[in-house]
This record gives C-alpha cells, structure tokens and sequence, in this order.
C-alpha cells in the first residue's frame, strides 16, 4: 500500500493507473445512478479486457456491499492516489504472489467474511487479465 499512497498516477505503471481511474469512474457512475459497467465499456475493451469488466464490477460491489468500511475516492482526473486506491492497488497486486495468504488478509480487511472469497476470485481473474506488475518488475523501481 505504501509504495502507491499519495504517488502521482503519472508515476504508476499504466496498469495501476488504469484501474485506479476504472475504479474512480466505478465509483462516480454508481453515485450518479448510472451502470458502472456502461461507463467502464470502453476503456476495458481499448485494453482487450471486456472479459474482466464483470469481474472488475463484482470486486466493486462487494467493496461497496460487504466493506468493513466506507471507502473513499478521488475524483476521475485527480493526479494522487489517496489512500483506500492505495490499499485496492495493494490488493491487486496481491494476486501476483505465490501464497493466496497475503491476498486473502488483504481482502478480509476490506471486506465482512462472507464475502473474502468472493473479492478474492474478482480480483485474481481481473489480475489474470492485467498484466499486473510484481514489485520486483515495477517500471519505477529502476528509475531512482
């Protein structure tokens, strides 16, 4: 979480940029009573990724449903993550690990129990869609 909190999205990988602007317009759409999977159709398909938009919206609403609290995010086009993206960027990176352990805490502290594995499988199968980068092979990691 802390490699992503208060960072520029301008200094993310394209990945987590992405999904912490398809995050953001899940968020607005939902609010403003439009179907966030309309709003979201054209930037999953602009990365080959329609198959994941219901996966992406599935994590969404279990966030929004079962959260433990309520999350808070920037507008569309605000240029710092805040910290809940941060903690979901955290949690999509998880899926990269070899031990589901750490993916499986993260998404229990998001979430109420009964709806962990369900967060879990929404977002290993966005995960297997974006090609989320380990720590490890982050772009920015060889930029300091």
């Amino acid at each position: 979480m802390y490699r992503f909190v208060d960072r520029p999205l301008t200094q993310l990988d394209d990945e987590m940029a992405f999904l912490v602007a398809a995050m953001r317009t899940w968020v607005e759409a939902s609010s403003a009573g439009r179907c966030s999977c309309a709003a979201l159709r054209a930037p999953f398909a602009k990365r080959n990724m329609l198959e994941a938009l219901p996966d992406f919206g599935m994590a969404m609403a279990a966030l929004n449903i079962d959260g433990l609290a309520r999350l808070v995010f920037a507008p569309p086009g605000y240029v710092l993550v805040n910290d809940d993206e941060a903690r979901l960027l955290a949690l999509f990176s998880a899926t990269r690990a070899p031990d589901p352990g750490p993916l499986r805490r993260q998404a229990a502290s998001l979430v109420a129990e009964e709806a962990v594995l369900c967060l879990m499988l929404a977002v290993e199968r966005v995960g297997a869609a974006l090609p989320i980068p380990t720590a490890a092979h982050r772009r920015n990691d060889n930029q300091s």
